[in-house]
């Protein structure tokens, strides 16, 4: 098998690394004192040094900013559930012995409890939106 310079710049990573086999090592080094020049070239390869690949650690700012807008996102999304769920309440309905039961039709002074808590909800959801908005 003819071993081609495309071969050895496959096999090059693995030399460096000191990953391969010791066939492939003896391969490598036999073709390098073949060709000097290609030895020189991966000798300073080899030589340069190679930047950390670890990305630097978030400053504690970042951290704290995370945080804050993971928490506000939360709270936005229970506000805006207990918007809705107070908002659809009155117009709930049960089926029992052959009867519907209407909220708003058979109790609607609880109707319009979770009706104004809905309100209330959807107040409370906007003034935070706006609010997260301006900052």
């Amino acid at each position: 098998m003819n071993v081609t310079k495309e071969i050895i710049n496959d096999l090059i990573p693995l030399y460096a690394a000191n990953e391969c086999s010791a066939d492939t090592r003896a391969l490598v080094d036999e073709y390098l004192q073949r060709n000097p020049q290609q030895a020189e070239e991966l000798r300073r390869v080899m030589a340069t040094s190679v930047p950390q690949a670890v990305p630097p650690p978030k400053s504690l700012d970042e951290m704290r900013s995370f945080r804050e807008a993971r928490r506000r996102l939360r709270r936005r999304t229970w506000l805006m559930a207990f918007a809705i769920f107070f908002s659809l309440a009155p117009f709930s309905f049960v089926w029992t012995s052959g009867r519907v039961w209407w909220l708003l039709r058979d109790a609607p002074a609880s109707a319009v409890v979770y009706a104004a808590l809905g309100v209330v909800f959807w107040v409370i959801y906007a003034v935070d939106r706006s609010r997260s908005r301006s900052l």
